[in-house]
């Protein structure tokens, strides 16, 4: 739940960001991670954690790095500079209904009628937020593609759960943390690089802002989350950052004066219910009643 307020300035600091500068989304995802990396390198070099590695640890970490940070974290930022902050985080939390499937799949995470149930509750409400229910064409506005580009980060955000649980099993969360962002971070630059897309900020507001955006929605978040991942399992972990999207409606209403239409606060609404249902679905319990820790 921590991480998931932490999440929630995400939104906020990066409109912020592309208020003072004219930097792009693939820029600020390499600079917020070029600020996080020092923080956990600091954190994993005095604690003294072990970071060698078997082939198939490093083969994973590499696809966390790019499926669960690169990919992800640009189409997100991406999507601020489309839609609303509201819109983006709301979209973004159709990742739960993604680690319902995937964690089915990969896993072995058992899935129930009420997961499946939840997974259609949260299409049918990423449907109502894109404006697909009036009839709309899908990519008909700027807001929409943003609103699009939100569900594909969900999609490679879902991942995130699925890495983090297999390498965190025998790994601390600040290793798994500072390993994959160090990936995700090379992968960054290589676009950055590759695309001509490497632009460096101009101004000290824009550092400040992007100092920010790399330690508290990132450095703190990511580890505070993987501490929790650790005690429960990827599916039930998911839903409790629910208050990530729930910190974004608040601050873009109090800081941006963005606002809900009645089809997007029902979709918002559907989206919040199929995690909720998720959550209740989620503790596994043995014979005799004893609450399952999947560690």
């Amino acid at each position: 739940m921590a991480a998931g307020v932490l999440w929630g300035t995400t939104g906020i600091l990066v409109k912020a960001v592309y208020a003072v500068t004219t930097m792009g989304p693939v820029s600020v995802a390499l600079f917020r991670l070029v600020v996080a990396l020092p923080f956990l390198a600091g954190l994993v070099a005095v604690k003294r954690y072990d970071l060698s590695m078997t082939r198939r640890e490093l083969i994973l970490f590499a696809g966390l790095g790019f499926c669960s940070l690169t990919v992800f974290v640009i189409l997100y930022l991406a999507s601020f500079a489309y839609t609303t902050v509201q819109h983006a985080t709301a979209l973004l939390y159709t990742a739960p209904a993604f680690v319902a499937v995937l964690s089915w799949i990969i896993l072995k995470e058992r899935m129930t009628r009420a997961k499946l149930t939840a997974v259609a509750l949260s299409v049918l409400g990423a449907f109502l937020i894109v404006g697909v229910m009036r009839g709309g064409q899908l990519f008909g506005s700027r807001t929409q593609v943003g609103d699009w580009l939100a569900i594909a980060s969900g999609l490679a955000y879902s991942t995130w759960y699925i890495f983090g649980k297999v390498l965190g099993k025998n790994r601390e969360p600040a290793v798994v943390c500072f390993v994959g962002m160090c990936f995700g971070g090379l992968f960054m630059l290589l676009i950055a690089v590759t695309a001509g897309a490497l632009q460096i900020p101009n101004s000290p507001t824009a550092w400040e802002l992007l100092g920010l955006l790399g330690l508290v929605p990132t450095a703190l978040a990511y580890l505070s989350y993987l501490t929790g991942l650790r005690l429960i399992d990827a599916t039930k972990a998911s839903v409790f950052a629910i208050v990530e999207p729930v910190t974004a409606v608040i601050l873009g209403f109090l800081l941006l004066g963005e606002t809900l239409s009645y089809d997007s606060l029902l979709g918002f609404a559907l989206i919040v219910s199929s995690i909720l249902i998720i959550s209740l679905t989620a503790n596994s319990t043995r014979p005799g009643g004893r609450r399952q820790i999947i560690e």
